[in-house]
């Protein structure tokens, strides 16, 4: 009894696992995705039969579901979203690891065609998000 009282916390174990649901879930949206691409494509093929027989209202029904499909890919490409913001982030904990990143994070920006002491905003004062390369 007093075991159950006095037990440690496994807030590890229950992160573990969270992370290991979202995985999970991510891939069954991603084979659901795949089933939509799938009917999608078939719809297509329907309403170029259907248009190539010369029954319009045939063919536009496959239209409308090709684009009831999209709607629901579109819907799954959202969740995919949110569950990926959910995800825990591995993030480097030695000091080796940080230094790479903060390499390739300094090359990255190094490498841009514009440096940041090279632009400066338009003259005319609009702060329009325009930025015009320095003489």
């Amino acid at each position: 009894m007093f075991s159950r009282l006095f037990r440690k916390c496994t807030e590890e174990t229950h992160h573990l696992s969270s992370s290991h649901t979202l995985q999970q879930t991510l891939e069954v949206l991603e084979e659901k995705e795949n089933v939509l691409q799938k009917k999608i494509s078939i719809e297509v093929e329907r309403a170029k039969e259907f248009t190539r027989a010369k029954n319009k209202q045939a063919a536009l029904q496959c239209l409308k579901r090709k684009k009831f499909y999209e709607g629901q890919m579109e819907h799954l490409g959202n969740f995919q979203l949110r569950i990926h913001d959910q995800l825990p982030q591995k993030l480097p904990t030695h000091c080796g690891q940080v230094q790479r990143v903060k390499d390739s994070v300094k090359k990255t920006y190094t490498k841009s065609s514009f440096s940041s002491q090279q632009l400066e905003l338009e003259p005319s004062g609009n702060y329009s998000g325009a930025l015009v390369p320095y003489k």
